[in-house]
């Protein structure tokens, strides 16, 4: 009986260790696992600059977690909905939001990388956070709203290529389009 019960404990607690092992693997993923898509659907010389810097920030010991990349409107619509309610945005760990139409997410120069401050109230930068900053600003990405939004880097427009940021969003939401377009066509035939 005494055999039985350590069996079991020694079943349920390997079950358990692998479970927390998944769960810090899974909040580590590199971008090509995490939202593989929507990392490729940057803006060309972002995704390039972006890739530098994750090779870059590796090569310190840094694995970034990369929360979000490109977002269609819709998404965008969906994020500022939920960043005007204080129990969502809480819930999903959002800072704020910009309307749609206005964010560079939707230009896909825009990307958030988890682990960069820490806090609540009063938010500071981890000692990561301060690399993760420095590395993306040696790559051309600007921390654009500071402590406000710490995990939100983007690059220029300018430097990218565009005249305004109206004219980036437009391209990335006509980049994505055709895409999403086929991927609704594919899934209605199956």
């Amino acid at each position: 009986m005494l055999h039985l019960k350590t069996k079991t404990l020694l079943v349920l607690s390997a079950i358990g260790i692998s479970l927390v092992v998944a769960i810090l693997i899974s909040s580590h993923l590199c971008p090509e696992a995490l939202g593989r898509s929507r990392v490729k659907a940057l803006d060309n010389d972002a995704r390039a600059r972006l890739d530098a810097a994750v090779r870059d920030m590796r090569k310190r010991g840094i694995q970034p977690r990369i929360n979000s990349a490109f977002r269609s409107r819709a998404e965008q619509r969906a994020i500022y909905r939920c960043a005007r309610s204080r129990r969502c945005r809480a819930r999903r760990g959002i800072y704020g939001a910009k309307r749609p139409g206005t964010s560079m997410h939707e230009a896909g120069l825009a990307v958030d990388i988890g682990g960069v401050s820490a806090g609540h109230r009063r938010r500071r930068l981890t000692p990561r956070g301060r690399q993760v900053v420095r590395i993306m600003r040696r790559h051309g990405f600007k921390w654009r709203y500071g402590l406000k939004d710490p995990a939100h880097f983007e690059l220029s427009p300018r430097l990218a290529g565009y005249r305004t940021e109206k004219a980036a969003i437009r391209a990335g939401q006509r980049r994505w389009a055709p895409k999403s377009r086929a991927r609704r066509r594919a899934s209605r035939r199956a």
